[in-house]
């Protein structure tokens, strides 16, 4: 089957595919190069402070990244929604290359990044969005980070997770029901990152932080121990911002902008209670034990389970 579909693509799409391969083997002979021809350099500092960002989407990720970079002073630098086993750089690059040509000074500039001519930075922070823990932490990309992205003085792994029943409904009132690592599932992807939150996994190993997004969005002392471990100076600043990236909200776009605290992102799964498609997704004992682990009772969810 999978064999089947790999030859649907080239027929679809020849060109696309060749140019693929050609990049593949043109990034493999780049690594190569670089690996002899930089090694000196790797001892240098690069990133003071590095955070790698892993949740599912419309789990809150861009409020929070958002939120980080408002209170993170010097010299930040973000790469959203790279790809795993890339240089993140070069993703960015490229990406931009196929479908924003338009921004020549970002393409130049994340260009010079990926063929190593790093800029020090103070802060580098850079998310994966419904990717396998598996696949983000693969051996491959450890054994080039420094190749990629540069030497960092510490590292850290922020998990972000958002509780099954409101995540469900806004993934449901955007058509996001598949994630980026098939054949796993939205809801086996949630459950993979449920445990990797209680630690009964532990992909993630570079100073691991949890961050518990409903919490977040209503304790402000929640918020300053987040900020204090990943060694922010904590002044909140960004908490009310609904930014443009992923279209904002998916109920509210950008209404809230300015007042996102408002929002209210507790209760979306009373938009889809008697949504057929929805409580098939919700009908998981597991869902149901490990949500009540991490988030506590959310009151009448009791009553999706059919």
């Amino acid at each position: 089957m999978a064999d089947q579909s790999l030859v649907v693509k080239v027929l679809k799409n020849p060109n696309k595919v060749v140019k693929k391969i050609k990049r593949v083997v043109e990034h493999n002979f780049e690594d190569t190069v670089r690996t002899f021809a930089q090694r000196h350099i790797w001892s240098s500092v690069i990133n003071q402070t590095e955070i790698r960002i892993v949740g599912l989407r419309r789990t809150g990720n861009h409020a929070i990244i958002n939120w980080l970079r408002e209170q993170a002073t010097g010299v930040v630098w973000h790469l959203n929604n790279v790809a795993p086993l890339t240089n993140p750089f070069r993703y960015k690059c490229e990406n931009l290359q196929d479908y924003f040509p338009q921004y020549e000074q970002a393409i130049a500039r994340y260009r010079s990044q990926a063929k190593g001519d790093f800029v020090a930075k103070d802060w580098l922070l850079y998310s994966y969005e419904d990717y396998a823990l598996e696949q983000i932490t693969k051996s491959q990309f450890e054994r080039k980070h420094d190749l990629y992205l540069g030497k960092s003085a510490i590292r850290y792994d922020l998990l972000i997770l958002r509780d099954p029943f409101n995540l469900f409904a806004s993934r449901l009132k955007n058509n996001y029901l598949t994630v980026s690592t098939p054949p796993k599932t939205l809801v086996e992807m949630w459950l993979d990152y449920a445990q990797e939150f209680v630690g009964e996994t532990n992909y993630l190993t570079n100073h691991k932080i949890c961050l518990n997004y409903n919490r977040w969005t209503i304790d402000v002392d929640y918020r300053q121990q987040i900020a204090e471990k990943l060694g922010l100076k904590f002044s909140d600043a960004g908490i009310d911002r609904v930014g443009s990236w992923g279209g904002g909200s998916s109920f509210e776009g950008q209404e809230f902008d300015g007042q996102a605290t408002k929002m209210d992102i507790l209760n979306r799964w009373k938009h889809f209670q008697a949504d057929p498609k929805y409580l098939q997704l919700v009908n998981n004992r597991k869902l149901y034990d490990y949500s009540q682990r991490i988030f506590g009772s959310i009151p009448g969810t009791e009553s999706l389970q059919l």
